[in-house]
């Protein structure tokens, strides 16, 4: 176990850059922790968008994202994906599948054994292994001084341990590899929201990541705009998922047209 985790400070980046992406031309609205969750529900129980289409959009982005940030090609780039239980954790796995197949060295590291994941990010192992990703659960198949050593020679980290979910402090599962995550040279990205961080009031119960760039999904969560989340969150960016502002509509989010010029634009 790494000891008590201390607020990270950045130096200064190694071969890496915040993606120039457009920028919306009205403000975007943001989410609860449970707006989402419901949007999510209703996509897929109502609608029939599958769980594993929303993943896979949001992983294809999440691999875009990472792609721009490392200068437009991860050829021969050292990747780490922190990778969870839920469906945060299958989104990066999607990302994870796609930078190996666009010839990165990648290593997943799980929190908890594999038999743990949920169905959707389950679903995505055999793909993963196909494409080549190296994969390990924490304190089981390395340990966690081998894992900081893949992170310390990462260009990037992606963060896909908790998402919106985080009802309390992480546990001792996660927290070592939240920590694990500030060791790295280059960018540290979250997906959705950094993981220790509660996506409706922004607080911080226990550990968290320091996200350098934060990929919200469909709309930003709420904690990212406020108390620790704002520090926490870095530069954020959005994705479409494929969500209809109809979903959002309906739970009287405002709608806007978010994505005029593509699935990915940078919101700070």
């Amino acid at each position: 176990m790494i000891g008590a985790m201390a607020v990270p400070t950045y130096a200064a980046p190694a071969r890496w850059q915040l993606p120039d992406l457009p920028t919306p031309m009205t403000p975007i609205p943001a989410v609860d922790g449970d707006t989402m969750r419901e949007a999510d529900r209703i996509a897929t129980d109502r609608l029939g968008l599958g769980l594993l289409q929303l993943m896979e959009n949001a992983g294809r982005e999440l691999a875009d994202l990472t792609r721009l940030a490392l200068g437009g090609s991860v050829a021969q780039r050292n990747l780490v994906v922190l990778a969870g239980t839920g469906n945060n954790a299958g989104g990066g796995l999607v990302a994870a599948r796609r930078l190996a197949g666009w010839g990165a060295d990648v290593c997943v590291a799980f929190a908890r054994p594999i038999g743990r994941l949920r169905p959707g990010p389950r679903a995505q192992i055999e793909t993963l292994l196909a494409s080549g990703a190296r994969t390990a659960v924490a304190g089981h198949d390395r340990s966690y001084p081998e894992i900081s050593g893949d992170v310390l020679h990462a260009d990037a980290v992606i963060d896909a341990l908790i998402g919106y979910g985080l009802r309390e402090a992480p546990d001792e599962a996660y927290q070592p590899l939240i920590e694990v995550a500030a060791l790295g040279k280059g960018p540290v990205i979250s997906l959705d929201i950094p993981s220790g961080i509660d996506a409706t009031t922004g607080a911080r119960p226990g550990a968290a990541v320091l996200a350098r760039l934060t990929l919200c999904l469909g709309l930003p969560k709420r904690g990212t705009e406020m108390g620790e989340g704002r520090r926490f969150s870095g530069t954020r960016y959005l994705a479409d998922i494929g969500i209809p502002a109809s979903v959002f509509a309906g739970l009287g989010v405002e709608p806007t047209p978010v994505f005029p010029a593509g699935a990915l634009i940078r919101i700070d």
